[in-house]
């Protein structure tokens, strides 16, 4: 059985995970308000700095699946049916008749990507806990040998779940829209002129990836990102 889930339920979640960041991030920061000192502007017309921080594993990487081409509030609503029908476990979701899954609100895209990455998993062909110790680029590529999951999705999966502040997913709407917004440019930039633009701030550039996050749910325009179809978890 389905669980319906009310807006006010999946904005009460998602608030509930918004925390101040940690000590290393905020060392971060710092170095980066150096560098940049335009970035300041983030806490001062925004107020304090909150961030999105998940445990590391299978779970969390499913929910970062679920916001690929999806606003924060619709990938938390069907992460949300998912772990209510489901313990989220590789074998699980391995075993579910794919009805399960589109009843929850799983695309059949995203089912496919689900159940490829739970059977690498189950397989050997992937191991989670074996990313901490690959450099970011190794790691990425290993995340992305399972169709279905690009870079986007292992940058972000880096950056939360195992807080490496080197990683930037420079293509993720939100921290375009909120650099657009930042630097008063006349266009969002790509991914290409966004890591080029932020060279500087290397290896803090997820630092900057969470104050361009903070400053885009409160200050960015959200009608330009629901009328995109891009990625997008701030």
């Amino acid at each position: 059985m389905v669980v319906a889930m009310t807006g006010s339920d999946v904005a009460k979640t998602l608030d509930s995970e918004l925390l101040p960041p940690s000590a290393e991030l905020r060392q971060a920061v710092a170095v980066l308000y150096g560098r940049d000192p335009s970035f300041q502007r983030v806490e001062a017309e925004a107020g304090p700095l909150t961030v999105r921080s998940w445990a590391a594993g299978f779970p969390s990487l499913v929910r970062i699946i679920m916001g690929q081409q999806l606003s924060s509030r619709a990938a938390q609503a069907i992460f949300q049916r998912l772990q209510a029908e489901l313990e989220l476990t590789p074998g699980a979701i391995a075993a579910a008749p794919d009805t399960t899954l589109k009843q929850v609100g799983l695309s059949r895209a995203k089912i496919a990507t689900c159940q490829r990455l739970s059977a690498a998993i189950l397989l050997g062909q992937l191991n989670l806990e074996t990313l901490v110790a690959l450099p970011d680029a190794a790691a990425v590529e290993h995340l992305t040998q399972i169709k279905g999951i690009g870079v986007w999705t292992a940058e972000v999966y880096l950056l939360f779940c195992l807080k490496r502040l080197s990683s930037f997913p420079a293509s993720d709407l939100a921290v375009q829209v909120g650099y657009q917004r930042l630097k008063a440019l006349a266009h969002r930039p790509t991914r290409k002129e966004l890591m080029a633009a932020t060279d500087l701030l290397h290896p803090y550039r997820g630092a900057a990836a969470h104050l361009l996050w903070h400053y885009y749910r409160h200050l960015a325009s959200p009608k330009a990102a629901d009328s995109s179809g891009k990625c997008r978890t701030p």
